[in-house]
């Protein structure tokens, strides 16, 4: 569903010996919080441990937030298989496409104070994609948002974006988003006029990225900090590109023969710093952020309901079902909102449920594809 990775088929084709050379930093020596006094710790470590098992993956973290019921988060298996680290309940994870819920955010503060509107036109924000950028004139800030603009996706579509992450991700993980436009979107087609459809598409995000510094004359990070971070005392998350070597390694069964690869060097090349996908955080500081979101702390209840609005007006399938930088998922627990996040080595998911205000968060260091229907029950 709506998820940001990379095409493991293409990679597998492309991928070389060179993953044999990783240098990989040994990790701090972390404490665990533990929740082995919740009543119900042994259901959720149960089914945390088989969610784990059925998707082959090193290390999972599992978080649960129900109202009338204390906080749990737990933890199974390694974060590092090189110094087998065991996954802890505060582990820092990356995020992938979690992170396009913060860009959302700090987008509509921005409306909020009048320095910009969703019917802002990309070619009057940033004059540079005026003629790289079919009807770029056309295309709005509404539009990025929601996936409406027809901007191609190089992550999702480009052979030769993902060739360059296997090949060279350090010089990946150096190119700016001036760079990566250039080489990757200015001059290609859109998939359709503006507004049109629904193609979900992390140049959309790119571009939010460099509107938000180029109107504000601030890092995203600072904004961040400014806006999410600092009031909600998310004190173990960040955007900006830093020392990773305490967060958690990600891993693929490239080839489907039980072997599994580090690649946290590709994932790293492909989200760090980006305003589509780079966030570094924890399960709690997650549930930090959905808790203050829902709850009107970062934006009016006006803005988070039409952050909450599928914002395709035809939307026929669950595909579309996308609002302002929130997807909408359809559970056995109600309708949920919140976001995925895939890069190659992890997945995570990010969900507040509408009807009993529960927040679930969970993630696992193998990048494949995985049924989470089951917390559906564990969430009512």
């Amino acid at each position: 569903m709506k998820t940001k990775i990379i095409s493991v088929l293409s990679i597998a084709i492309m991928a070389t010996a060179c993953m044999d050379e990783l240098d990989i930093a040994r990790p701090d020596p972390a404490e665990d919080v533990r929740y082995d006094q919740h009543p119900k710790n042994q259901l959720y470590l149960d089914a945390l441990n088989k969610y784990k098992q059925d998707t082959y993956a090193p290390g999972s973290i599992l978080l649960i937030d129900k109202p009338q019921e204390d906080l749990w988060i737990g933890a199974v298996g390694k974060s590092n298989l090189e110094f087998q680290t065991p996954a802890r309940t505060n582990t820092l994870i990356r995020t992938g496409s979690v992170t396009k819920m913060f860009t959302a955010v700090v987008i509509m503060k921005l409306v909020e104070a009048d320095k910009l509107t969703l019917d802002s036109k990309l070619g009057n924000l940033l004059p540079e994609t005026t003629g790289n950028i079919p009807q770029a004139d056309q295309i709005t800030v509404r539009h990025l948002l929601a996936h409406l603009s027809g901007i191609v996706d190089p992550p999702n579509e480009s052979l030769q974006y993902q060739s360059d992450i296997i090949n060279n991700p350090t010089r990946m993980y150096n190119s700016t988003i001036d760079d990566l436009l250039k080489k990757y979107v200015y001059g290609k087609s859109l998939h359709f006029a503006p507004g049109s459809g629904y193609s979900y598409s992390n140049t959309n995000y790119w571009l939010l990225g460099q509107m938000v510094e180029t109107i504000t004359g601030k890092s995203m990070q600072k904004l961040m900090e400014e806006m999410i971070f600092i009031p909600l005392q998310m004190q173990q998350t960040w955007l900006e590109k830093r020392d990773d070597k305490n967060v958690a390694r990600g891993y693929v069964d490239l080839y489907g023969n039980g072997v599994l690869m580090d690649v946290a060097s590709w994932d790293r090349a492909e989200g760090s710093g980006r305003a589509d996908g780079g966030i570094i955080s924890t399960a709690n500081d997650l549930r930090k952020f959905m808790k203050g979101l829902f709850a009107g702390q970062l934006v009016s209840i006006e803005t988070l309901r039409q952050m909450k609005t599928i914002q395709l007006t035809n939307c026929n399938s669950f595909e579309c079902e996308y609002g302002l930088g929130l997807e909408v998922w359809r559970t056995a627990a109600g309708t949920a909102y919140g976001h995925n996040g895939a890069l190659v080595g992890i997945e995570v998911n990010v969900l507040w449920y509408e009807d009993n205000g529960a927040i679930s968060v969970i993630y696992k260091n193998n990048g494949n594809f995985s049924d989470k229907s089951w917390l559906d029950q564990l969430v009512k």
